[in-house]
């Protein structure tokens, strides 16, 4: 009986050892993988407003960069700078997730545009379809429409680099 009122206190010494180790060894986050790497880029009903493009047929035969955002999205505005550093040297092109073309609009205007053209996903359906976690979300795709990684959340510029580079065989898209 004594051993059980010091019982709350003892778990509460093991899990707290556990979870001091957890983070003591912890090792580099693996990114979240996606069952679409090393996979053609699916079939999707999502066009741009303009000419009711499709964005398959306008990323066909060509290496693109997607990024999926949101004007309403913060991370979005912080890694929009690190998008408009690369859209002179890379095909960026904008998936705008659950979202009206006039918030867009103010948002592109405030912030500059570095995609190459748009594409809407007004119910967010495609892009679920696609995999998507969470905005923002950055996609790599080569020439043969493979996606060849996914970045979850806002990319820096050290990893847009990276990635691009290694992606993309050190040339320009």
């Amino acid at each position: 009986m004594k051993l059980l009122k010091y019982f709350p206190l003892i778990f509460f010494i093991i899990i707290s050892i556990f979870f001091y180790n957890k983070i003591k060894y912890k090792q580099k986050f693996e990114p979240l993988s996606s069952a679409l790497i090393e996979k053609k880029f699916p079939q999707l009903s999502i066009y741009n407003i303009d000419n009711d493009k499709n964005i398959n047929k306008y990323i066909e035969n060509r290496p693109v960069v997607i990024n999926i955002f949101a004007s309403w999205c913060g991370p979005c505005r912080i890694e929009h700078k690190v998008l408009k550093r690369f859209s002179n040297e890379y095909n960026i092109i904008g998936i705008a997730y659950k979202d009206s073309e006039e918030n867009i609009d103010s948002f592109i205007n405030e912030f500059g545009n570095p995609y190459e053209e748009i594409f809407f996903d007004f119910s967010g359906t495609e892009s679920i379809n696609l995999g998507l976690y969470g905005v923002p979300e950055t996609f790599f795709i080569n020439s043969q429409g493979t996606i060849m990684y996914k970045h979850v959340g806002p990319i820096n510029e050290e990893d847009f680099k990276k990635l691009a580079l290694k992606i993309f065989n050190n040339t320009n898209l």
